[in-house]
């Protein structure tokens, strides 16, 4: 029997809505418009995942209960009837993953073991996020604790008895002010990448899980991976990176062990990622990336927002641009190449 995967730790956050919204290239909105849209009505964006399939946009955003019919009302006004609402949803997050594949892997499986099927998920340089129905929340933390152990808690009860009394744990307020230029702790940043898409409906994830779990097996890291509504009925898709000399390889083993899914590549990418201290608690964040890089004429291949972190794809022929373009907009202290 394979030994629990040792985490530090994991947290949630309840009692929010998430927004699914699927627009259409050339005849809607694109992801700037919307955030712009969103930050105008100070809406706090904790977590968001955006990915382009080649035909259309799809988003996945996360608000507080209460801003959820005052989103809605400002989507419908501004681009009609492209999103639909999900109230009574929660984030868990589980830390750190380590860019193993392996941890990626094994909480598709245990899902999938456990007839769990996640509505979003993301990872950022430190956690994997995943948005849930509130109402499986229960199965889904007491189901952690096969493929994984933490050093916080040894058993669910543990976990159980340490929220009591401690309900908004991860919740995040609005900051009372706005900086000119957000701060940022560093940019990051890795080339030599290919960005892959899979389509595939939420019940086959787990088959998904145990290719990822055979990228770890060969030594490889997953810097990127993040999910969004697609435009075909019924099905999402799974956006990730790999080296670019593995990912043919790789891709062809996915389609090997998952044949039903429909996967996609793109060649030669750049992944950047940063943090700061107000991107948990400051709505239009993600809204002056998207406008700057639109500025630029840079087009992000994905975006993933998770609490506290930015991540996102470019073709590396934009790298500099999308580069130049966080620094005049955010204030970087420094920006590192990673491998």
């Amino acid at each position: 029997m394979t030994a629990p995967e040792r985490l530090g730790g994991f947290k949630i956050l309840k009692h929010v809505a998430r927004i699914s919204v699927v627009s259409q290239e050339g005849s809607g909105p694109s992801p700037s418009e919307i955030c712009k849209v969103i930050a105008e009505g100070k809406i706090n964006l904790p977590y968001l995942t955006c990915v382009y399939d080649g035909r259309s946009w799809g988003m996945n955003l996360v608000v507080e209960s209460p801003d959820q019919e005052k989103i809605s009302r400002l989507l419908e006004q501004n681009f009609g009837n492209i999103f639909a609402s999900f109230p009574n949803s929660a984030v868990l997050s589980i830390f750190p993953h380590r860019r193993n594949p392996e941890i990626t892997g094994k909480l598709f499986e245990v899902f999938d073991q456990e007839g769990l099927e996640p509505d979003a998920m993301a990872n950022s340089p430190s956690t994997i996020s995943v948005v849930l129905k509130e109402e499986v929340l229960l199965r889904a933390s007491d189901a952690l604790f096969a493929p994984f152990s933490f050093s916080a808690y040894r058993t669910p009860e543990d976990w159980k008895l340490a929220q009591e009394g401690r309900e908004r744990l991860y919740k995040e307020v609005v900051a009372s002010y706005q900086e000119q230029r957000p701060k940022v702790y560093g940019l990051e940043y890795y080339e030599g990448q290919d960005f892959l898409e899979i389509k595939i409906s939420r019940n086959k994830v787990g088959s998904v899980g145990a290719s990822f779990r055979g990228f770890a097996r060969s030594g490889l890291k997953l810097v990127f991976v993040t999910t969004a509504p697609s435009g075909e009925a019924g099905k999402d898709v799974l956006a990730f990176c790999l080296p670019a000399s593995e990912s043919r390889i790789y891709g062809n083993i996915v389609q090997r062990i998952a044949p039903e899914v429909d996967i996609q590549g793109k060649s030669s990418v750049t992944i950047f990622s940063m943090n700061g201290p107000h991107f948990g608690d400051r709505y239009g964040i993600v809204s002056d990336l998207l406008e700057v890089l639109d500025d630029r004429r840079v087009r992000p291949l994905a975006l993933s927002c998770t609490i506290a972190s930015i991540s996102g794809v470019v073709p590396s022929r934009q790298r500099e641009s999308a580069l130049q373009a966080i620094q005049e907009r955010f204030d970087v202290p420094s920006l590192t190449r990673k491998e």
